[in-house]
């Protein structure tokens, strides 16, 4: 860690690269050990390098279009037939199944995403023992 400090300042003191280039690998480099698994890890790591590089070619052009076409592949992919960003996208709150979800018991339906056979997640009435007082006896 501290040679990469001396290195960095090096390069800012020869005017190859700009501080805040060098904050920016910093901050990236000490946010990817908060990373807990190790395969997700690499896996930032390589597309850090590759944000890096087109921020070097193209300036925030480059790092907004890498973003974008990153945001797209992950749009893209499914994982069992369930789109890999669901719930973030595409966004279907018909039944109650967003973000902000209901009580357990007001859950009636499961998420349309699913595809599932059966759409019931359970009976019309959860709580019986509240609508049935024959049941309390």
């Amino acid at each position: 860690m501290v040679g990469a400090l001396v290195l960095g300042q090096a390069a800012v003191s020869a005017g190859i690269v700009s501080p805040i280039l060098i904050i920016i690998v910093a901050i990236t480099g000490i946010a990817s050990f908060a990373i807990p698994d190790y395969s997700f890890g690499f896996h930032l790591r390589y597309f850090r390098f590759l944000f890096i590089l087109l921020g070097f070619i193209a300036g925030f052009l480059g790092i907004s279009l890498g973003l974008f076409v990153y945001i797209s592949i992950i749009c893209s992919i499914k994982s069992f037939g369930v789109p890999f960003a669901v719930p973030f996208a595409p966004t279907s709150n018909t039944k109650g199944n967003g973000y902000l979800l209901p009580p357990i018991w007001k859950r009636e339906y499961r998420a349309p995403y699913l595809a599932t056979k059966k759409q019931n997640n359970q009976d019309e009435i959860a709580m019986k023992w509240k609508y049935n007082p024959n049941l309390n006896k």
